[in-house]
């Protein structure tokens, strides 16, 4: 009987759906080509060794999408959600090459050398952003303004206040501890990676280990209940949006050294929407309430897996967006609750008539 009952919760959960369709998407890549999953090892120039190979490079480039998705994923929890992550990636990029090459109009050819001390390169853009989140935060808990109007400001104003910080410029830098950052590897890993694995152990020590997370869902599932209660949901909505524009700019930090560049106009663009539907995908409701860390993972692994597998595949970039709202939507409707209720009891049927004809 016990073992019946986990199999149907098995069955039901939207995060064994999600792992389903992230396994699924790497066997049709290993199918159509084995080396699709191979992992090697190899010696750079400056004898360091860093793994490679298309489930490395899912991992690394999945690190900006995965890192704002874990704010995104308590935003959504509350009932909410933030359409400026992308800006603020676009802001933090900006931020810290301004003072990387504050320069620039004297020397216009990037070097291994930074105008600021580095510290501040990190700490300024990551500060910028935690405002911002602060921001948003005040606007709908303070306020009362609508989630999606309230991050819309910052959506739009953004990426003007990253052209206003570099003059409307795009500083280039060749610093070779802010180029680690997003080309570095340590214990063989991507330093992406590293970070990734860091955020996400933060994160859900953070919500499972104190009781912050279980706030987030009682807010979520009902503000007023838990204002009765005595919980300040307020507070808890701000902490939330403070997290997230923290994390949209530990992405932003990533990205543009991924690039050694700030990109304004392109940075962090469509972040909001991967980081939502990674957020969806793994299982978390966008009507508030529970919410899944590890859900989230996954989702943002799928996303980046689709479109490895289509550019892997030479499929023109024009159309990678439609392949992947294919299969994202595929991967919906499997999690959809009539679809896993209807394969639970199907399961559970054929169980029974398999128990039948062994007892007759």
């Amino acid at each position: 009987m016990k073992v019946k009952l986990n199999r149907e919760a098995i069955l039901r959960s939207k995060l064994f759906w999600a792992v389903v369709a992230e396994v699924l998407i790497l066997l049709v890549g290993f199918i159509m080509r084995p080396d699709f999953l191979s992992v090697q090892l190899m010696t750079l120039a400056d004898g360091s060794r860093v793994l490679f190979g298309t489930p490395i490079d899912i991992l690394n480039r999945s690190a900006e999408i995965t890192i704002i998705a874990m704010g995104m994923t308590l935003v959504i929890a509350l009932g909410g959600t933030d359409i400026s992550v992308g800006a603020l990636v676009a802001v933090s990029g900006a931020t810290a090459l301004k003072f990387l090459r504050w320069d620039v109009l004297e020397y216009t050819t990037p070097g291994d050398y930074t105008v600021y001390p580095f510290v501040y390169v990190l700490v300024v853009p990551l500060l910028a952003c935690t405002v911002m989140g602060l921001f948003n935060g005040t606007l709908i808990a303070k306020l009362k303004i609508q989630p999606i109007i309230a991050t819309l400001i910052l959506m739009v104003a953004g990426r003007g206040v990253a052209q206003i910080i570099t003059n409307g410029k795009q500083f280039t830098t060749q610093y070779s501890p802010f180029k680690f950052i997003g080309g570095g590897s340590l214990f063989s890993l991507p330093f992406p990676i590293i970070i990734t694995i860091a955020v996400v152990a933060g994160m859900i020590f953070f919500v499972r280990r104190t009781s912050f997370g279980m706030f987030v869902e009682s807010v979520g599932i009902n503000p007023s209940a838990s204002r009765v209660s005595g919980l300040r949901s307020d507070v808890i909505i701000i902490i939330v949006y403070i997290i997230t524009g923290f994390l949209a700019g530990v992405s932003g930090l990533i990205y543009s050294s991924r690039i050694s560049s700030n990109d304004s106009n392109n940075a962090g663009l469509g972040y909001e929407m991967d980081a939502i539907l990674a957020v969806v995908i793994g299982g978390t409701s966008m009507t508030g309430g529970k919410f899944s860390m590890m859900g989230t993972v996954v989702g943002s692994l799928i996303i980046r897996s689709i479109t490895t597998l289509v550019l892997y595949f030479g499929v023109v970039s024009e159309a990678i967006m439609a392949f992947k709202a294919l299969i994202i939507a595929g991967v919906i409707i499997l999690q959809s609750e009539p679809v896993r209720r209807a394969i639970a009891r199907r399961s559970n049927k054929k169980k029974q008539l398999m128990g039948g004809e062994l007892h007759a």
